[in-house]
């Protein structure tokens, strides 16, 4: 039954990349945008430990860097998913760094944390070479990746955890994390049937999921301490078909004290009906998506210090 159900996961899936290729074919790249591309953020020939990094084709120096991880249900995508999202965010002053990762199953939620890290300390060494400032640095992500971004920023702040996930502390504090539709706790029911969760904790914990030291330390909850977690811009919509992971992430931060913030468009203005899961992502070039867009560089720039010209600091 569970490679049934993992067969099923994985032709839906499939079916994604169909839609996004029409729709990726249908778009087109925002303008003065440059880029380093493919970059191998470990050296193993393996297309998922890719990253790359934009920025204005016209920079000068140093600018903040968001670090955006892509969504896909931990089983699906790569960094050309979220492309043009980032080129959109680069082309308002940023460095933004788009990594691949592995997905499930070819590895497991532990793997895919160890991929982010590695992906954010190769960063650190080569991204000065393509304009990252990392005194200033945002983490973002949508949907699974918002889950996997939000959780690596917790890990980060624990020793125990680094030691747990087999990865070494970040080597800058982020100046904020933004989670686009996020999911922020895997211990909720994520989807209705019940055969499907079973096979996603095997993926991510495997084959006993509950003995596994991580299962009850992967997500914020367990995990994340508000006295040193970085600030929270919390994304969502109320057309999201996961948007009441969204309210209880609010709740969660409310209830714990974490500094955060909202963004969320008004369901009573005209075509909110569209606004659905991760649509400023999917759709940047939208008026709506380009209003959420613009929140995540008021977020970011809330937090951090940027001179006129997004220059080299001082």
């Amino acid at each position: 039954m569970g490679k049934l159900t993992r067969r099923l996961l994985q032709n839906s899936w499939e079916k994604n990349l169909r839609a996004d290729t029409a729709r990726k074919a249908s778009q087109t790249a925002p303008k003065n945008v440059g880029a380093a591309r493919d970059m191998a953020y470990i050296s193993d020939g393996d297309p998922m430990h890719l990253v790359d990094i934009f920025y204005p084709d016209s920079a000068v120096g140093k600018l903040p860097i968001i670090i955006d991880v892509h969504g896909g249900g931990w089983m699906y995508g790569d960094k050309e998913l979220n492309e043009y999202f980032c080129m959109n965010l680069a082309a308002m002053g940023f460095a933004v760094a788009d990594i691949s990762y592995r997905l499930l199953p070819d590895t497991d939620l532990k793997g895919q944390i160890q991929d982010v890290f590695a992906c954010i300390h190769w960063l650190f060494q080569n991204g000065g070479d393509h304009h990252c400032d990392f005194g200033n640095v945002l983490l973002t992500g949508d949907s699974a990746g918002g889950h996997l971004v939000s959780l690596a920023a917790a890990i980060s702040e624990n020793e125990e955890l680094c030691s747990l996930y087999g990865v070494q502390k970040m080597p800058f504090k982020p100046a904020g994390v933004a989670i686009n539709h996020g999911i922020y706790d895997l211990q909720t029911k994520i989807v209705p049937s019940k055969a499907i969760m079973n096979e996603m904790e095997r993926m991510w914990f495997g084959r006993r999921p509950k003995e596994n030291p991580i299962y009850e330390r992967s997500g914020l909850p367990g995990t994340a301490d508000p006295k040193t977690y970085p600030p929270v811009l919390v994304i969502t919509s109320a057309a999201d078909a996961l948007y009441p992971h969204s309210e209880a992430l609010v709740h969660y931060l409310q209830n714990e004290g974490f500094e955060y913030e909202v963004c969320k468009p008004d369901p009573e203005a005209e075509g909110a009906e569209k606004l659905g899961h991760v649509f400023n992502v999917l759709y940047p070039e939208w008026s709506e998506s380009a209003a959420v867009n613009s929140k995540i560089s008021e977020f970011f720039r809330k937090h951090i210090y940027i001179n006129a010209n997004l220059q080299d600091r001082t």
